[in-house]
């Protein structure tokens, strides 16, 4: 087994030099390089590693981490730096009280006010897509999130570029949607379903706009970061951006934009090959799989507190080094966090934070978008002429093809699952991941089967009954009730895609009317939640239609980018037949009414 430790030391570097008014410049992939020192976060020592921010976290003078790395510096950082060491040198070394802290903080920092509102000069006010919705309250909620894309709109002021040592936000050239609440930058993976639901919009401009930030980021660093922040960037996010210009080209047919951003997409794709890529054994087989994997020092600086706090469950600086490693892994994977990514000491999932270890987990989402990222990259090539590249990607792909059906798939049970390296096993737990290759169309089974086995699956988890009733308002994450957000009972806008889609894309006739089904209560209880709230939530509780889910590190958030995108999904594909309806109170939903068997099934699982 092999274990790469990778440190992006000259992207941060490169990227800091513009502080001097030095244009940017963009890295190639040779600039990463293995190495056996762990380095920092990011280079700035008051947004990633100092004394300072230690200080400011651990006080806890901000309930959210994240506030204090979103401020604005008033002054440079070493003159800060400075200022701070003399105020604790007034205090004997120690740290200051809350109330001079929280001075000295105002003082020398602010809030941030990176973004100006933006209107997009494409935006309609009735999108095409509403023509295609039947039921009439559908039709009005599809109006009043169409709005919402101005109410999320943003530009990075052009202070941000002019100074980026001053904020922890990185300038993008173009306008964007913030995903809502507490996100008040460019993310990564949310950005596929925002692009998908903008270009439903018929908001096509926007939506390359929106593309071309996240290649630029690409360009700029090697990789996009998980979101454009400076102490985001020691670590990514699953590899959505080919699927991006693959949504775009098939909203307009625009095979030049193809053909100019493609070997921009050839540098992301490389990033995760030549960085994320470990070699195991299976029944004495050797594999070559992808991982989520972000080796850096320290806790993440947006959460630092709690990532310290879990660390003081280890002994040495070693054993906590690692643990941050871990969680900055399991932050790369977009679920931050679920017991998925949790190993105990006897190889199940039932753990806590301290028991995270994402790099030994080979996920079955990832390698599956890669996969299918590996494919599309391979036509793309073949259309413009290029066989070399075309060969390359189709080699890629139908090797990791091979590895998903051969390492993942469970034919005994009907779905795939994750592999386990550190103890050289499958790990048997439902997840919604378990579904992606049907999303990704990654496995070469006939789909006929393909799809009797996987609903066979869900009906043995009680996802659906043995008549393909619906049990909850959308598909929890996990059957686990951990308190992580990434689990029971909270369900994601993603994940439903996933499984919702997949089941469609397999052209069987149950299949698709499940996955109807599923999408339909997933409308409802969005809608529901939007009509009595005004709100649109990030994540949704499968045990109470239209409210939101909780857990995690952070309160609820709206907004919400990617749950109205796959709103737009939805009506886009089933808009001509689904309604609102009695709230799931119907022979197709029975069993939603049913609470109090729910909780009994809730406690078994548990």
């Amino acid at each position: 087994m092999r274990f790469h430790l990778l440190v992006v030391c000259l992207v941060q570097f490169v990227y800091y030099t513009h502080a001097n008014n030095q244009d940017f410049v963009y890295l190639t992939r040779g600039f990463y390089h293995e190495s056996n020192g762990l380095q920092p976060s990011c280079p700035s020592q008051i947004y990633c590693e100092s004394e300072f921010l230690h200080d400011v976290q651990l006080s806890k003078i901000y309930p959210d981490s994240k506030t204090f790395v979103d401020k604005k510096l008033k002054y440079t950082e070493s003159e800060i730096l400075e200022k701070y060491k003399k105020l604790k040198n007034s205090y004997n070394g120690n740290v200051p009280p809350n109330d001079e802290l929280t001075k000295f903080v105002d003082q020398y920092l602010e809030d941030g006010d990176e973004l100006e509102e933006w209107s997009p000069p494409d935006f309609t006010e009735s999108p095409s897509i509403t023509n295609r919705i039947r039921d009439k309250n559908f039709k009005q909620w599809s109006l009043g999130l169409n709005k919402v894309w101005k109410t999320l709109a943003r530009k990075v002021k052009m202070d941000v570029k002019d100074h980026p040592d001053k904020y922890s936000l990185i300038w993008v050239p173009n306008g964007f949607a913030i995903p809502g609440g507490r996100f008040r930058e460019l993310y990564y993976w949310d950005t596929y379903w925002i692009v998908n639901g903008m270009l439903l919009c018929d908001m096509s401009s926007t939506a390359r706009g929106v593309i071309d930030n996240i290649l630029y980021l690409v360009k700029l660093f090697g990789f996009m970061p998980n979101g454009a922040r400076v102490y985001y960037l020691n670590r990514s996010q699953p590899p959505m951006v080919t699927l991006m210009v693959a949504s775009y080209y098939k909203a307009t047919n625009d095979f030049d934009y193809v053909k100019k951003v493609i070997s921009t997409l050839d540098s992301e794709f490389e990033f995760w090959t030549e960085n994320r890529m470990v070699t195991f054994e299976k029944n004495g087989k050797s594999y070559t799989m992808a991982r989520f994997y972000a080796p850096s020092r320290g806790p993440r600086p947006e959460s630092y507190r709690e990532d310290y706090e879990t660390a003081e469950h280890f002994k040495t600086e070693d054993e906590k080094n690692d643990f941050y490693i871990k969680i900055k892994s399991g932050a790369e994977t977009g679920w931050d966090f679920s017991s998925r990514w949790f190993i105990t000491s006897n190889g199940s999932d039932r753990g806590v934070l301290s028991d995270i270890h994402t790099p030994e987990i080979i996920p079955v989402d990832l390698n599956s978008i890669l996969h299918i990222n590996a494919l599309t990259l391979s036509t793309w090539y073949s259309k413009m002429g290029n066989t070399n590249k075309a060969e390359k990607y189709y080699t890629i792909a139908t090797n990791l093809l091979n590895s998903i059906q051969e390492v993942m798939w469970r034919p005994d049970l009907g779905a795939w699952f994750d592999w386990d390296i550190k103890n050289n096993k499958s790990r048997e737990y439902f997840f919604i991941s378990n579904i992606v290759p049907l999303w990704t169309e990654s496995y070469n089974m006939p789909k006929k089967s393909v799809a009797s086995s996987v609903l066979g699956y869900l009906k043995d988890q009680h996802i659906i009954e043995p008549d393909y009733s619906v049990n909850f308002n959308g598909t929890p994450t996990s059957l686990y009730a951990s308190s992580q957000q990434w689990d029971f009972p909270n369900a994601w806008p993603p994940l439903q895609a996933f499984i919702i889609q997949g089941l469609d894309k397999t052209q069987q006739k149950l299949a698709q009317q499940v996955a109807q089904k599923l999408a339909e209560v997933w409308l409802r209880s969005n809608y529901k939640g939007f009509a009595e709230k005004s709100m649109m939530f990030e994540k949704y509780d499968v045990l109470a239609a239209g409210e939101t889910g909780g857990g995690g590190e952070y309160t609820p958030q709206t907004g919400f980018g990617w749950t109205n995108g796959v709103v737009f999904e939805f009506l886009n594909r089933w808009g001509d037949t689904v309604s609102n309806g009695p709230n799931g109170c119907n022979s197709s939903y029975k069993y939603l009414c049913d609470f109090n068997r729910i909780r009994q099934q809730l406690m078994f699982w548990t």
